[in-house]
């Protein structure tokens, strides 16, 4: 009976030591003596204009998790480190956004058109891109220029990088097609609204590239 009883707290054990983790809220960089770190605002080379601003500040407030992580948004010579962000894409928007479903302009969505034939008209698509990250420990400005440059991409290892690593990010987002027949037709504000949608979806794919962000300094680390 005695060693049915111990056998059953070893096996109660097990299954608490399980589900326990460590805690990753600690600054994961005290080990490469980092212990403060600027991130200046991202490098946009891709064909979406105005996702740089946010993809900084979401990359900054993952970091502000980590106690013991002093961060400068922003570039800053008190730094021990510098986080390089470089979001980049397919050259040409047709080939970084495809078409995933459409909608043709008949019936209702003829009046909107006039005299045009008829036409298949975008209503969701697909997008991607990817953000390079390189982390540089007291980087001097020639090595900033360098890895912030074309020629960066040819660097795979330096003294004084402590972190280069790429994510690629795909996300998907539908358009509003109302009909635009009249002063009151929600096809008035079509573009208002599909722009708004497509702020939105952006802003999400910050969210997750900050995620998996972390998830790369918690694999590295």
């Amino acid at each position: 009976m005695k060693l049915r009883l111990l056998y059953l707290c070893f096996l109660f054990c097990l299954s608490s030591c399980a589900g326990y983790h460590y805690n990753t809220n600690n600054n994961p960089l005290i080990s490469y003596d980092i212990k403060s770190i600027a991130v200046p605002m991202f490098i946009n080379r891709s064909v979406f204009p105005q996702i740089s601003a946010p993809m900084t500040r979401e990359i900054v407030l993952a970091l502000n998790d980590y106690s013991g992580l002093v961060v400068y948004s922003g570039e800053s010579d008190k730094a021990d480190a510098i986080l390089l962000g470089i979001i980049e894409s397919k050259d040409h928007y047709t080939d970084a956004v495809k078409t995933t479903q459409t909608l043709f302009t008949d019936e209702e969505l003829q009046k909107s058109i006039g005299s045009r034939q008829p036409f298949y008209f975008p209503i969701q698509s697909t997008y991607s891109l990817w953000v390079r990250f390189i982390l540089i420990k007291k980087p001097s400005k020639q090595e900033l220029e360098l890895f912030s440059g074309d020629m960066g991409k040819m660097v795979k290892a330096h003294p004084r990088v402590v972190l280069m690593d790429q994510i690629d990010l795909t996300n998907s987002f539908s358009r509003v097609a109302s009909s635009n027949s009249g002063v009151n037709a929600g096809g008035e504000v079509n573009f208002v609204k599909n722009k708004a949608i497509f702020d939105k979806s952006l802003q999400d794919t910050c969210l997750q590239a900050a995620q998996s962000f972390k998830q790369v300094i918690l694999n590295a680390f």
